[in-house]
Order: structure tokens, then C-alpha cells, then sequence
């Protein structure tokens, strides 16, 4: 009995500590007229389960270092079990020393469609798209992991990257996944394709250089961690002058837009400044937002 206990601790263990992900998941039907609205809970608790008990990350992930992410999944259209939905995807990371988590990822995906029937197991393999619904989760669990890894060390998403060009390549030909697909290009074809392109490098290099130098710092030299996201913000417009309108960059700001304007707030005047002036070159749509770094 002992021994049979052993085993069954151990393998709670092994579950507990292969969750790499801390997902908050929200299905809404709001605007759906069904007679069995339990479909869109089961498949809250579906995707949940599905996100948070799976092993992504190949190293050993502590409670702690679990990611932070969060998907709203608004269903726009459904029929027996044909789903289209659009999806607000966001995730966040602690800054070192503080309570702080600092926003990563921030992206309004418009086209997700896929199959679902109430109590369907959701099954994956990386190599194949068994799943529309899975390959969807599967290819921004890995843009999630890989943009927190490139925050912590320089190029460290390059794997989960890899992973979600290979999901990417395998369903470009599926509804949602080309490269006219959504608005503009801010879709999930572009998203990859630019994270895999080595003219954005650098703005991989200041995602980094953001974070790690830049807000990692900030509770012991605030001075010194702004003028390090300023640099980083800097690298960013090297690539934007030649590539503007990527999304990548949108997703950056989409993100990063409050929070600089709280970073830069209480810079020192000439800086406050130059981040105004830097941040309506780098982010034009919202140049009347950065004005509020003056007040």
C-alpha cells in the first residue's frame, strides 16, 4: 500500500508541476441564440484544462514561473458544432522584486473558426492539425512562451517560435490563417512570419533589453531602467522606419502604450521629451495618448 501510495503522489507531483501555463479562459455567447447554452461553459472548462495541464515548455517550470495569460472568446457564429469566434489574447510577466506584472502580448485575433461538440476531448499532435480548435491554442501558447523567453534572454523564444511557424505552415491553407486574412496583416500568419524574419531582430534584442535591463531595474535605479527602455525603444524604430505598419509592432504597443506613458511620466524633462517625440514616430495613431507624459 505504501508503495502504491508513493506512485500516486509522484504522479500528482509530475501533473502538478507540467503546467507551464497560468491561462484564464472566458468563452461569451452573449449575442448567440441557442437552447443549450451549456456547450459554451463545457467549452470554457475545455480550453482551460486544455491550456493549463499540458506540458509546453521543455524546461522545468516552478509554480511561480508559470505564464500568465489570458484569452476572451467572443462567439460570433454557431451552428451544431461550427464555431466562429473573435479572440482577445493577452499575457503578462512579474517584473523582478515588485508585484508588478508587465504586459507581453496583447493581440484581437477576428477569425477563429473551428469544430466542437459538448464533452469532445480536445486532442493535439505538434506535427499535425488533428484539431482546428487545438492547433489555434497550440499556436499561441508557443507565440506567448516564446515572446516571455526573448524577455528573459536574448533570441530564448527561438524554439516555441519554431513551433509556431511548423503549426502555422500546416494550417496557412485552413480559413484564418493566411496571409489575407483579418485586418490588414494583423493576423496569425504575419505574426509569426515576422517573429521568424531576421529584419526584426532587433526588435527582438529590445524586448529583452525592455525588460531584463529596463523594468527588472526599475525598483532599485528608475532613472537608469528608463533611459534602458528608451534604448530599447530606440532599436525599435530602426526597424519601424523601414517596416512600418508590421504587426508585431502593434502588438507591442497594444501592450507596452500604458505603461510607457507611466514609465515616462516621471522622467526628467529632456527625456519626457525625447519620448514624446520618439513614441508619436513609433505608435502615430495614439500620438494624443503619449501627450499625457507631460501631465
Amino acid at each position: 500500500m505504501k508503495n502504491i501510495l508513493t506512485i500516486l503522489l509522484l504522479f500528482t507531483f509530475g501533473a502538478v508541476t507540467a503546467q507551464d501555463l497560468n491561462c484564464a479562459i472566458e468563452v461569451r455567447s452573449d449575442n448567440i441564440q441557442a437552447s443549450n447554452k451549456e456547450i459554451f461553459s463545457d467549452l470554457e472548462n475545455a480550453i482551460s484544462q486544455f491550456m493549463n495541464q499540458r506540458k509546453w515548455i521543455s524546461d522545468k517550470i516552478q509554480p511561480q514561473e508559470k505564464i500568465n495569460c489570458n484569452f476572451v472568446i467572443n462567439i460570433t457564429s454557431f451552428s451544431i458544432d461550427q464555431f466562429k469566434a473573435e479572440v482577445n489574447i493577452t499575457s503578462s510577466r512579474p517584473v523582478y522584486g515588485t508585484t508588478y506584472n508587465t504586459p507581453i502580448f496583447s493581440h484581437f485575433d477576428q477569425e477563429w473558426n473551428f469544430q466542437y461538440a459538448q464533452f469532445q476531448n480536445l486532442d493535439y499532435q505538434e506535427n499535425a492539425d488533428v484539431m482546428k480548435l487545438t492547433t489555434l491554442l497550440a499556436f499561441y501558447a508557443n507565440v506567448i512562451i516564446g515572446m516571455d523567453f526573448d524577455s528573459f534572454y536574448p533570441e530564448g523564444g527561438q524554439p516555441y517560435f519554431n513551433k509556431a511557424l511548423q503549426i502555422r505552415n500546416l494550417s496557412q491553407n485552413s480559413p484564418g490563417w493566411g496571409p489575407s486574412d483579418g485586418s490588414g496583416n494583423r493576423n496569425k500568419y504575419y505574426i509569426i512570419d515576422q517573429l521568424m524574419d531576421d529584419r526584426f531582430r532587433p526588435l527582438r534584442s529590445a524586448n529583452y533589453q525592455y525588460h531584463m535591463q529596463g523594468m527588472d531595474k526599475f525598483k532599485n535605479d528608475n532613472s537608469a531602467a528608463r533611459k534602458e527602455i528608451f534604448e530599447a525603444l530606440e532599436k525599435i524604430r530602426t526597424v519601424q522606419e523601414r517596416l512600418p505598419n508590421s504587426v508585431i509592432f502593434k502588438i507591442f504597443f497594444q501592450a507596452k502604450r500604458q505603461e510607457l506613458i507611466n514609465i515616462f511620466k516621471e522622467a526628467e524633462p529632456g527625456l519626457k521629451n525625447r519620448a514624446i517625440e520618439l513614441l508619436g514616430k513609433l505608435d502615430p495613431s495614439n500620438v494624443t495618448n503619449y501627450d499625457k507624459i507631460k501631465s
